[in-house]
């Protein structure tokens, strides 16, 4: 993440569900372009997720395909870096424990 020295990342928090999934990407995907001069973009990324998703495909698998799209788009190169993490939440302990828990833990942030 290209943070500058003058700046502070943004703090979201999210409850998430068992099976929510969570992607980060750089830049680079989304502005990786065809040898048309077309970008890959938002859209195509999200509606990439989405595709994979809806059929119950697994973290692993979907990302595999989404990589796979990409450089299948973009003739098999990247002019730019690009780094794609897909996460998928699967506990291995009651919910209700682990909701206890995070109410437990202090609102602060190392940028404080």
């Amino acid at each position: 993440m290209g943070l500058f020295n003058d700046t502070r990342p943004h703090v979201h928090r999210e409850i998430l569900q068992p099976g929510d999934r969570l992607l980060c990407y750089t830049d680079g995907v989304t502005e990786a372009r065809t040898p048309q001069g077309d970008l890959f973009g938002v859209d195509r990324l999200a509606d990439a997720i989405i595709r994979t998703t809806a059929t119950g495909m697994s973290a692993p698998e979907a990302l595999r395909r989404l990589v796979h799209d990409l450089f299948r788009e973009h003739d098999d190169s990247q002019a730019d870096d690009a780094t794609v993490v897909l996460t998928e939440w699967r506990p291995t302990t009651h919910v209700g424990a682990l909701q206890d828990t995070l109410q437990t833990l202090p609102a602060t942030t190392p940028w404080k």
